[in-house]
C-alpha cells in the first residue's frame, strides 16, 4: 500500500515567496514530483503541495495539477493571547491525583478531557465515576475521578481553570430582557 505524505499549509506564497496575510483563501495544488521518492521507495510516486493566493491561481501555475482545493490560512493571533501550558496542566494533574481529595474530581476530570483533546493523555476506558487513562509512551494505567458536574459547577471550574493558567476569562454574555420587564398592556 502506497503512503503519501502531505505537507501541511505553506506560510508564504508559492509563486511569490511572499507570507500569507491572515484569514486569507488560499489555492492549494498537489503536483507529482519525478524525483521525489513515496515511503514505498518508488521513484515519482511523491507529491509536492504549492499554496497560491486566489489571484496567483491561474490556470497556467495549475497546469499538470493532480488536484486543487481551496482553504485558508491561520486567523491572526490576538497580541499577547496567552497559550495553555500543557506540560503545566500535566504536572497539576498528577499532584491532584496523588493527592486523591474527592473534592478536586472536577478539576482532575476537566485537567484529563483538556489533555486527551490536546493528545497528552490517552482515555483506555470509561464507567460511571472514572476514567482509566495513560500517558503517551507509557503502558501504565492510572484513574482519574469523573463526578458528574452540574451547569453551575461547570461555570465556577471555568472560570478557576482560566485563573489559575493565566489565561483570559471572557466576560459573560448579557441576560436577555425578557418579556416580563415590561408591562406590554402600559405603554412608557
Amino acid at each position: 500500500m502506497a503512503v503519501w505524505k502531505v505537507q501541511r499549509l505553506a506560510r508564504v506564497s508559492a509563486a511569490t515567496g511572499e507570507p500569507f496575510p491572515p484569514d486569507t483563501e488560499i489555492v492549494t495544488a498537489l503536483f507529482g514530483e519525478e524525483e521525489e521518492a513515496g515511503e514505498d521507495k518508488v521513484r515519482g510516486s511523491g507529491f509536492v503541495r504549492k499554496d497560491f493566493l486566489v489571484e496567483e491561481a491561474t490556470d497556467e501555475r495549475l497546469a499538470g495539477a493532480f488536484c486543487v482545493w481551496h482553504t485558508r490560512s491561520a486567523p491572526a493571533k490576538e497580541e499577547g493571547e496567552k497559550r495553555f501550558d500543557l506540560g503545566m496542566a500535566r504536572e497539576f494533574l498528577e499532584r491532584l491525583l496523588a493527592e486523591g481529595r474527592e473534592d478536586r474530581g472536577s478539576v482532575c476530570l476537566t485537567l484529563a478531557l483538556l489533555l486527551a483533546r490536546k493528545r497528552r493523555l490517552t482515555i483506555v476506558d470509561q464507567d460511571a465515576d472514572t476514567l482509566t487513562a495513560h500517558w503517551p509512551k507509557s503502558k501504565d494505567l492510572f484513574k482519574v475521578p469523573a463526578p458528574t458536574v452540574s451547569d453551575a459547577e461547570a461555570e465556577t471550574l471555568q472560570q478557576e481553570m482560566m485563573r489559575l493558567f493565566h489565561m483570559d476569562v471572557p466576560e459573560p454574555a448579557p441576560e436577555p430582557a425578557s418579556d416580563t420587564d415590561t408591562d406590554p398592556g402600559h405603554p412608557e
